[in-house]
Order: structure tokens, then C-alpha cells, then sequence
């Protein structure tokens, strides 16, 4: 019976190892206007919004810097979030990556990729 209970604990272990890399992070290049309703979050320190479409969170941190990291967790795959300053936690298990996408907190001990941001005007470019 404790052989089964083992089994059940190690299956539920790596049911939380589903870790994604940062070579599993899209190479993106795409323009935002953070004028436009739908990214209006990023006009305020603080704000963030999701691109959906390659797994990214770009956020404006509290010193008005965009920033745009590949959104899954390197330790469950799970969707990271802002906190408004300059950290990104996972709701999952209390991971937490800083601006540079590097692991402040874990469980995660690999970071998540980093895009490089450029605004001119209203236009927000992301790349990497």
C-alpha cells in the first residue's frame, strides 16, 4: 500500500515538471498601438497586457519601461502575471521572474525569454 502511495506522490510530482524553456519561446516581431483600447493598460506605470497570439505579457514597469516576456512558466507552464512594479509571478506555485525574465523565486530554475521593446510615438515593437 506504501509502494502505491509513493507511486501516486511521484505521479503527481511530474504531473508539475510540464516545464517549458525558453527555446520553446517564439521568435516574434510584431507592432502594437498602445493607443487603441486594447492595449490601454500599457499608458499607465504599472499596466500589462497579453499577445495572446505568441504567449507574451508586455507590461510598463513603475519607471514607465515596457517590458515583454514569454508568458508560460519554465516550471509548470502556467501564465505569468505583473505585479506592477517590476516582478512577474506565477499564480500556480509562487514563482517569480524579474524584468530580465530570470528567476527571482522558485520552484522555476530556468527563467523565460525576454523580448527586446522599442516605442516610437504610439507604436510599440517587439521583438526577438
Amino acid at each position: 500500500m506504501a509502494a502505491c502511495g509513493v507511486a501516486g506522490a511521484a505521479a503527481i510530482l511530474e504531473s508539475c515538471k510540464k516545464s517549458s524553456t525558453t527555446s520553446n519561446a517564439p521568435t516574434v516581431d510584431f507592432t502594437i498601438d498602445i493607443s487603441t483600447s486594447q492595449y490601454s493598460a500599457l499608458k499607465s506605470n504599472g499596466g500589462y497586457v497579453y499577445y495572446s497570439q505568441y504567449s507574451i505579457i508586455i507590461a510598463r514597469d513603475s519607471s514607465g519601461n515596457f517590458i515583454a516576456l514569454y508568458d508560460v512558466c519554465s516550471h509548470a507552464g502556467c501564465t505569468i502575471q505583473f505585479d506592477g512594479r517590476s516582478q512577474f509571478p506565477c499564480p500556480c506555485h509562487g514563482s517569480i521572474f524579474n524584468e530580465s525574465g530570470g528567476v527571482v523565486n522558485g520552484p522555476a530554475t530556468s527563467g523565460v525569454k525576454k523580448y527586446n521593446t522599442t516605442l516610437t510615438g504610439t507604436s510599440l515593437r517587439v521583438y526577438g
